[in-house]
C-alpha cells in the first residue's frame, strides 16, 4: 500500500506523521520509508535511528522528481511505502498520487495552512483522472492542548473541511507536543517514548487509517 504524507503547506507535520507511521506499522509489517522531500528530514531521522540500532529497523530510500515507477516498484516488495513529500505543490507530489493509494494531508488549523486546501483539491480532482481510486485524508495536526482554545479550534476545523467533499476527515489528531520533537531527533517514534498520550495519538491514527 502506497501512501503519501503530503499537502501544499510547510511545517505542518509531514515528515513527524511519515516517521511516526512508519516504526508503528512496521511492528507487524515490512515498511519502506521514501524521502522524496529536498530537505531530507526524513533521511536524517532515519540516519539517527540506524546510528542508534532501534528496531524494527525502516528501510528507507531517498528519490526525486518523477517517483510513480519508483513507487509502484516498491509497493511490490513492502506492506506499506510511506512517502515524504515537500510542503509545496510539487513534481513528488503529483507524480507520486497517481500510483497512491491514499494521501494523508496534515494540516495545522491556521488561515494559512487552510487557504492551500483549495489548491489541493485542485489537484486531487485532476489526478482522480488517473487514479480515480485515490482516497484523501485529511489529519488535523499540530493540535493546541490548550483546554480553554482547543475545542473552538477543532470545531473551526471541521467547519472549513465540510465544505470539501473530496477529502475524508480523520477523527484522530496529533496535537502540539515537545516530545514529538525530542522523539525525532533521536530516531525514535513517540511510541517508542513512554509518553503513553502520544503514543496513544499515533495508535488511534494508525487504527483509523489502516484498521491495524
Amino acid at each position: 500500500m502506497i501512501t503519501i504524507i503530503g499537502c501544499n503547506k510547510g511545517g505542518a507535520g509531514k515528515t513527524t506523521t511519515a516517521v511516526n507511521l512508519a516504526v508503528a506499522l512496521a511492528a507487524s509489517s515490512d515498511v519502506c520509508l521514501v524521502d522524496a522531500d529536498p530537505q531530507r528530514s526524513a533521511s536524517l531521522w532515519h540516519a539517527e535511528r540506524e546510528a542508534a540500532g532501534l528496531k524494527p529497523a525502516i528501510t528507507l530510500i531517498e528519490k526525486r522528481d518523477n517517483i510513480s515507477s519508483t513507487l509502484k516498484a516498491l509497493n511490490e516488495k513492502f506492506d506499506h511505502v510511506i512517502v515524504d513529500v515537500a510542503g509545496r505543490n510539487s513534481r513528488e507530489l503529483i507524480t507520486g498520487a497517481t500510483v497512491a493509494d491514499l494521501i494523508i494531508a496534515p494540516h495545522q488549523c491556521s488561515q494559512f495552512d487552510l487557504d492551500t486546501i483549495v489548491e489541493l483539491q485542485d489537484q486531487v480532482i485532476k489526478i482522480r483522472d488517473l487514479n480515480p481510486d485515490l482516497r484523501v485524508m485529511v489529519y488535523h495536526s499540530m493540535a493546541s492542548t490548550n483546554a480553554a482554545v482547543k475545542d473552538k479550534e477543532r470545531s473551526d476545523f471541521l467547519a472549513y473541511l465540510s465544505e470539501f467533499e473530496e477529502f475524508e476527515v480523520l477523527d484522530s489528531i496529533g496535537f502540539s507536543r515537545k516530545v514529538y520533537k525530542d522523539a525525532s531527533s533521536e530516531g525514535r517514534s513517540v511510541i517508542e517514548t513512554s509518553n503513553a498520550i502520544a503514543a496513544d495519538e499515533i495508535t488511534s491514527l494508525v487504527k483509523e487509517v489502516y484498521g491495524a
